[in-house]
């Protein structure tokens, strides 16, 4: 059963785990793209959103409803790790002082 909680708990919940896998979050607004971030041995390593990749995936992020949440561990990202992506610490505090929530399976 899908249980609501902040963003940032879900990403600190999968890091603190040392999770290696991808999470996968359906955006309220409709699109046919999900959001992604790829987490290996715990540190977000590439997120993407559409075309944005890195930080401006992040950038865009607060300006969309995060609905579902569902991790799949052992996928890896299909690309290089994005080259601007804050450290881990940074995204999840970024996370948190925006509040977002989602429905995490």
């Amino acid at each position: 059963m899908a249980q609501v909680k902040l963003f940032a708990d879900l990403l600190q919940e999968l890091t603190s785990g040392k999770k290696s896998g991808a999470l996968y979050i359906s955006i309220a607004e409709k699109s046919e793209d999900m959001a992604r971030f790829y987490i290996r041995n715990g540190e977000l390593y590439h997120v993407r959103y559409g075309t944005a990749i890195g930080n401006d995936c992040l950038d865009i992020m607060e300006f969309y409803t995060m609905n579902s949440a569902s991790f799949y561990e052992g996928i890896s990202a299909p690309d290089t790790p994005a080259k601007d992506l804050p450290a881990t610490a940074d995204i999840i505090a970024r996370f948190r002082k925006s509040g977002q929530s989602v429905k995490a399976r």
